[in-house]
């Protein structure tokens, strides 16, 4: 931006100096062949400044509307990752509520289990039970039943 000013000033002042060659010629003042040369030199000089100028000016912009272009992609990927990012802690959330509810199944069932493996074995002690009062009673009634068979 300085740069631009600077130009200002540069191009500014070089035409002041031809408006006041011009003047001088206008009023019939002589001006020699070299203060004209050195008129014209100064305003090519000037024009080709302001040229040179005006080029890195539009590089300088080219440069800057591809930083803005880099910076909106940056911004965008941002946003991308982002997203992506609460997409994923939301996943995360649901699957440790997910292992918690599994977890708590599991036990659930075990205990469960437990209680049906204690439930088979109080089953198994009163089948044993009752299995041996039924071989006491076959045993008591097996001499009647054959006083009854040989009578």
């Amino acid at each position: 931006m300085s740069d631009i000013s600077e130009l200002e000033g540069r191009i500014a002042a070089a035409m002041a100096r031809i408006g006041q060659a011009v003047e001088t010629i206008g009023t019939g003042g002589g001006v020699s062949a070299e203060e004209l040369a050195q008129a014209r030199a100064a305003a090519e000089m000037a024009g080709a400044e302001a040229r040179a100028s005006a080029e890195r000016a539009e590089a300088a912009g080219a440069e800057a509307q591809a930083s803005v272009a880099r910076a909106e992609a940056a911004e965008a990927e941002v946003l991308r990752l982002q997203k992506a990012l609460e997409t994923e802690t939301t996943a995360s959330a649901q699957l440790r509520e997910r292992v918690g509810s599994l977890k708590s199944m599991k036990e659930r069932q075990q205990e469960r289990i437990a209680e049906l493996e204690a439930e088979l074995e109080a089953q198994a002690e009163l089948r044993g039970a009752d299995r041996a009062e039924l071989d006491g009673l076959i045993a008591a009634l097996e001499p009647l039943v054959q006083e009854q068979a040989d009578a």
